[in-house]
């Protein structure tokens, strides 16, 4: 991994983690801090890219963004109550980030992800489950989709 990937990674990371804590304790993602993480990630990237980058991972960016944001709005207007508006504006900054790492893999990178987080968010209704002895009404999936999407950018 490149240093310039490395800090955008971790820009990534320390987001999800604040927006992980509000999602779980309120079951909202707040506009204007995945706003604040899709603007620093461009920020990063595109300097990464003036400083020597592959122009095309910008454009690879754009398509993973839209990609995934939109994979994600077709299933929030498909099941409106099985998904969040903010879990559709989070898979924006998660997919720039993995389209300006995976380029030409992106639909596989993006795939992944997506899996790795629904096998995670599963996970996690079970063990609520046991431990509360019932099901939750509500899934915060926004700490699953950071989690799948970091996992694929850490292994790709």
């Amino acid at each position: 991994m490149e240093p310039t990937e490395a800090v955008a990674l971790a820009w990534l990371v320390a987001w999800l983690v604040a927006l992980s804590v509000v999602d779980l304790r309120r079951r909202r993602l707040p506009d204007p801090m995945v706003a604040t993480l899709l603007a620093g990630l461009v920020a990063l990237d595109s300097a990464s890219t003036l400083s020597g980058g592959d122009p095309l991972s910008l454009l690879w960016a754009c398509a993973g963004a839209v990609s995934y944001g939109g994979l994600l709005w077709i299933v929030y207007l498909l099941v409106p109550s099985g998904l969040g508006g903010g879990d559709v504006k989070l898979a924006v900054p998660l997919g720039w980030q993995i389209g300006f790492v995976a380029g030409t893999g992106l639909a596989t990178a993006i795939l992944t992800a997506l899996l790795v987080a629904c096998l995670l968010a599963l996970v996690g209704q079970l063990v609520g489950r046991l431990l509360r002895g019932g099901w939750s009404a509500t899934l915060a999936f926004g700490p699953s989709l950071g989690a799948g999407a970091v996992l694929v950018l850490v292994f790709a």
